[in-house]
């Protein structure tokens, strides 16, 4: 029989098959059971190395986070109501000048506006001067005596409050003679002999340059601008998820860094808060008062701001870093040398860390904060001796 033949018989086609599928099942079979042996080689004989904290329950307080430009309390531009020469202006109102509360700043010539006080007040007197005998023997002349004792108490630099009027016949006779007009006269000519004398209302600095002596002033031009630097605020925008989390306090304490420098900072109180949301970005401005009476330089108004307020305070709960806690959430423990996987419950975030609840945890026990690939529960872990030594398949978290 030729070789063509004999390959060419059929039960020999069928057995070649056979054998081959045959040969093909063994072959995986080895391979898988190479592949359990490693397996369970990593898992039985590998022991990763990783990087664990111990958890530490304890009341914690919160501290939001927010942040913002700085700015005074008391901002103002002083305007003139009255026109005039300018017959006094401090240092010629120069931006940076430091003012006392009370201080003169700029005086506008006032001599016509003195006339004109000077004149109510003398009609006003002869008013008076007129009514007096008219009270002779009116109420055993205790009226008149009264009205005495005011015309001889006036002079022709101020105008007292006019006395008591206690009965109908007195109101009657005091009008008669026109002095409720006449004394009103004399008031509103002090009130614009006052406004010539322009006044620093706070202790502030001057922002801007003013009037200086000889220029003319007019009704509705500033006449100083003014900043207090010591009295300061800020505006930090909160989510409402975060306004839960404030402290119940009235008046929360809150403490704030130069953006640039956190080695310095001021402590100030929550004073009040928006009662609307933002459109844009749906969140409420809450307003924090600090004072700045050194004047560091840190904290002139315009610098920027991280503001940390005083939030609620939560009972056994421990703070762990954020990539520490996986998705779920689950933390991965130490126990015994094996890997162990427990959920927990976030309460907050602060920062970088967030805040868990104690749950079924217990104080003590040995979080890994290695970032381990592929994870597996019962794997076996021990402590690294540094992070040269840990598992080169693994990212260490910092």
């Amino acid at each position: 029989m030729s070789q063509a033949k004999f390959y060419g018989k059929r039960w020999f086609r069928i057995g070649s098959a056979i054998f081959i599928l045959m040969l093909g099942i063994a072959a995986m079979a080895f391979l898988a059971s190479s592949k359990e042996e490693a397996n369970k080689k990593d898992l039985g004989a590998r022991v990763r190395k990783v990087t664990v904290s111990e958890l530490t329950f304890a009341d914690h307080t919160l501290q939001i986070h927010g942040n913002g430009s700085i700015q005074s309390q008391r901002t103002l531009n002083l305007v003139t109501l009255v026109s005039g020469e300018v017959i006094y202006s401090k240092d010629n109102q120069k931006s940076g000048l430091f003012v006392s509360q009370g201080e003169i700043l700029v005086k506008i010539d006032d001599r016509e506006a003195r006339n004109r006080a000077h004149q109510a007040r003398s009609g006003l007197i002869n008013s008076i001067v007129s009514l007096i005998p008219d009270l002779k023997g009116v109420s055993d002349n205790t009226t008149y005596q009264k009205w005495s004792q005011y015309l001889e108490g006036l002079n022709m630099n101020s105008t007292p409050e006019l006395p008591q009027i206690l009965d109908a016949q007195e109101r009657i006779r005091v009008s008669m003679h026109n002095i409720f007009n006449q004394h009103a006269l004399a008031k509103n000519a002090e009130i614009t002999l006052e406004r010539h004398t322009i006044r620093a209302p706070f202790d502030a600095y001057l922002i801007a340059d003013g009037p200086i002596l000889g220029s003319w002033m007019a009704p509705g031009q500033i006449a100083a601008a003014l900043i207090d630097p010591f009295q300061l605020e800020i505006a930090v925008p909160l989510a409402l998820s975060e306004l839960d989390l404030l402290s119940n306090e009235t008046n929360p304490k809150a403490t704030l860094y130069p953006t640039e420098d956190h080695r310095k900072h001021l402590t100030g109180v929550l004073s009040r808060k928006n009662a609307h949301l933002d459109k844009g970005s749906q969140t409420v401005m809450l307003h924090i008062e600090a004072s700045n009476p050194e004047l560091d330089p840190a904290f002139f108004p315009g610098n920027y701001m991280d503001v940390y307020i005083e939030g609620a305070t939560l009972r056994d709960v421990d703070l762990l870093a954020r990539d520490v806690i996986a998705p779920g959430p689950y933390i991965y423990t130490m126990e015994d040398s094996l890997l162990a996987k427990h959920p927990v419950k976030i309460l907050a975030t602060q920062g970088d860390s967030v805040v868990i609840a104690r749950g079924d945890l217990k104080s003590g026990v040995q979080v890994v904060t290695t970032l381990l690939q592929t994870p597996i529960v019962g794997m076996r872990v021990a402590v690294s001796d540094d992070e040269q030594n840990a598992d080169p398949n693994a990212i260490m978290l910092h």
